[in-house]
Parts: C-alpha cells; sequence; structure tokens
C-alpha cells in the first residue's frame, strides 16, 4: 500500500513474515483494566496458535489465575515478597535471552515496561498507551529521557486506546504521530441476546470509585429528581475504591437513600449478574462498552465533572472513544435528560439500544485482534520527493 502527504512523502507498506512468537511485558497481573486486556490478549492469542511469554516485572497478582493453564503460554516472574518497582531476578532472565531467542514480536503495556522491552531482541517491538498522562513529561521524564536514548524514534511505535489518549500523548511528546488505534478487545452477549429492559428501572453503573469519576456522585441528586417522575427507579453501583466513604455519607443524607445500593466489590460473574433486566448503564471505559453490547443504552460520563452532563449515548462519541473524549467542541447533555429521553417511547429506547449496540462492535475481540496482528506484521518505509 502506498499513501502520500502534502510533504511529497511516500509512505508504503508491506506485510513482514507472519508473527508466531510474542512476548508481552507488564508490571504484575492484580486487578485493573490494562490487566484484563493482557488476560484476554494472551487467551485469544493462545488459541489461535501463537507462542505467548508473559513477563510481568514487579509480581503476579490474583489475575494470574486466569493464564497459568493456557496452553501455550509461559510465564516468566518472580514473586518476590518485597514486591520491588522493577525485579533484578527477571530482568537477568530477560538479558539472558538476547542469546538464545528473539520473539518475532514484543508488546508491552506502559513506559516502564516499554524501556525493559528493548532488553528482549525482538523483530518488532510496539507498546501501547492507555492513559492520557503516560508519557507526561513531569510524570515520566526520566523514562521518556531514557527511551529517546535507545531509541530516538520510540513514538513511532506506540499503539493508543483512543483517539484522546493518542492526542494528549502528541501535546506530551510535542509531535505528531500517525500511529494506530488499538482499543480494548471484548466480548459481548450473543447477537440475539439483549439484557436491557424498557419496562425496568434499574440503573447500574460499574467501576472504581475514584474521586475523578463523579458520575456516582451526581447520580445520587438525579436520582432525587428521577423518583418523582417514577418511585420504581433505582441506582445500583458496583466498585470500591479511594471515594467509597464520601459517596455512602452522600447516600446516606439523601431523601433517595432507599433507591441506591452499592454492592461493593464484584467479579466478573457479578458483572454479569448486574447488568440483568437493566433500563440503562451509566459510566465509562470497559463496562460501559459491555453493557452497550448487550443492547443496555450506555450514557457516557465525563471526568471530574460535577454537573451532570454528558456527550450522549455511547453512539454519539467519535470512534474507539468509550467515555469522556477531551474535545472542547462537543456538544454536551443533561445526563437527567438522557435518561427521560430514554422513558419518552419505547420506539426511541429500542432505536438507542439497536446504535450503542452497533457502536460497541468496534471493539470486538476478533476484530481488534485481527487488526493488531495486521499491525504487528506491517512494516512501514518513508521515502521524501526532493
Amino acid at each position: 500500500m502506498i499513501t502520500f502527504n502534502s510533504d511529497n512523502i511516500f509512505n508504503i507498506e508491506r506485510r513482514t513474515q507472519p508473527i508466531k512468537s510474542i512476548a508481552l511485558i507488564h508490571k504484575n497481573m492484580k486487578i485493573g483494566g490494562v490487566e484484563m486486556l493482557v488476560v484476554r490478549m494472551v487467551k485469544w492469542l493462545s488459541a489461535r496458535g501463537y507462542h505467548v511469554t508473559l513477563f510481568l516485572f514487579s509480581s503476579g497478582g490474583p489475575l494470574l489465575r486466569e493464564l497459568e493453564s493456557v496452553k501455550g503460554v509461559t510465564i516468566v516472574v518472580d514473586e518476590d515478597p518485597k514486591d520491588p518497582s522493577v525485579n533484578l531476578w527477571l530482568l537477568t532472565k530477560m538479558l539472558s535471552m538476547r542469546l538464545d531467542k528473539q520473539f518475532d514480536l514484543v508488546y508491552s503495556f506502559g513506559p516502564m515496561s516499554f524501556l525493559l522491552s528493548y532488553l528482549l531482541p525482538a523483530t518488532k517491538r510496539m507498546s501501547g498507551v492507555y492513559h492520557p498522562e503516560s508519557y507526561k513529561q513531569e510524570r515520566m521524564g526520566g523514562i521518556v529521557k531514557t527511551l529517546k536514548l535507545i531509541d530516538p524514534k520510540f513514538y513511532k511505535k506506540l499503539l493508543f486506546m483512543n483517539p484522546s489518549i493518542k492526542k494528549m500523548t502528541e501535546e506530551a511528546i510535542g509531535a505528531p504521530l500517525d500511529n494506530a488505534i488499538f482499543p480494548m478487545p471484548l466480548d459481548f452477549c450473543g447477537p440475539t441476546k439483549s439484557l436491557c429492559n424498557f419496562n425496568s428501572r434499574r440503573i447500574v453503573s460499574i467501576g472504581q470509585l475514584a474521586h475523578f469519576r463523579t458520575y456516582n456522585y451526581y447520580m445520587v441528586d438525579i436520582m432525587e429528581k428521577l423518583i418523582k417522575i417514577d418511585p420504581e427507579f433505582t441506582y445500583h453501583i458496583y466498585g470500591t475504591g479511594q471515594g467509597e466513604d464520601d459517596l455512602r455519607n452522600k447516600i446516606a443524607e439523601s431523601p433517595a437513600r432507599d433507591h441506591i445500593f452499592m454492592h461493593g466489590a464484584f467479579t466478573y460473574a457479578d458483572k454479569k449478574r448486574a447488568l440483568q433486566d437493566t433500563f440503562c448503564f451509566i459510566g465509562m471505559g470497559v463496562p460501559l462498552i459491555e453493557a452497550s453490547g448487550c443492547g443496555i443504552p450506555g450514557i457516557t460520563a465525563k471526568i471530574n465533572d460535577w454537573d451532570g452532563v454528558t456527550e450522549g449515548f455511547l453512539h454519539q462519541l467519535p470512534p474507539y472513544e468509550s467515555g469522556d473524549s477531551f474535545s472542547k467542541n462537543s456538544e454536551l447533555f443533561s445526563v437527567q435528560a438522557q435518561i427521560e429521553k430514554l422513558l419518552s417511547s419505547e420506539k426511541e429506547y429500542q432505536k438507542i439500544s439497536k446504535w450503542d449496540r452497533i457502536k460497541a462492535r468496534e471493539f470486538e475481540s476478533d476484530h481488534v485482534m485481527e487488526n493488531f496482528i495486521k499491525e504487528a506484521e506491517t512494516k512501514r518505509y518513508t521515502f521524501r520527493l526532493h
């Protein structure tokens, strides 16, 4: 494939040899969104015959149990009880592999694991960016400087979870990036199964109770208004975190307190039960996509927003976005108004359910992972015309 731009540059792409062996590098397998991504990637790759080696440079973690019996997967981790930031035993192990093994692809999940990836011999090296401030200089200045010394064009090897993270990384690095988007690969309900219910008044939020996830707080205020419209409305919150005590106190003082339920920590099975018979979902990220992928209308939340505004339903966001797009030009709506829009008619409700489900397919695991492998097997050459 050959593309052109206004600076008279030829961009030539060609497929390299098929990838067979892949090394993944991450800190640990404690419970979190990126860690679940690691689990999904390892299982998908293993099921299709790829040889996967997972390096964990700090310690193991509870999600490691999900991978210990997966066929064709080698896990390299030293369960050091001191939990150092970088395990020296592992570094020695990685260095020793330079003598007898080369991976077709080494993929890492953050700046530190990206830096460590250069210890491994690889035909191709890529790294995912999953936080908008991953490469912010004051946060990761030392690591970024070292990456530049090792590989002045390291930023060309980055993949981004969504366009907003790509944009913020460009600002941090100070260079425009024409890199690919690699969203979270997810699995949903079957195409004929739906968990939504127009007649239900059950609203659900799932995710870490962090202070920047303000939707849990303003939803308490919105619930006070919704139960006046229909006293059957209930709000169900799944998750734990540093904002838990403040949220409990706010609920206890609310007239809607008997309609709001905090369910605490949850497992994958709990999540599936939580989404049954649900009117709508409020939130962001993976839980929002999973809910919408099962037909539940998903109202997207913005971070650090105390006014209860939204960029709309999931299908109204730009491609590959699943929450706050950080766009200054986005049209904003009231979260309460969006809920009332769903109440307006079953026809409108089913239309939004269908559109959100279609949008969620951008994140379907086979589609995402096949594009990931295609990107990994593509080599780009750039020529400038003079």
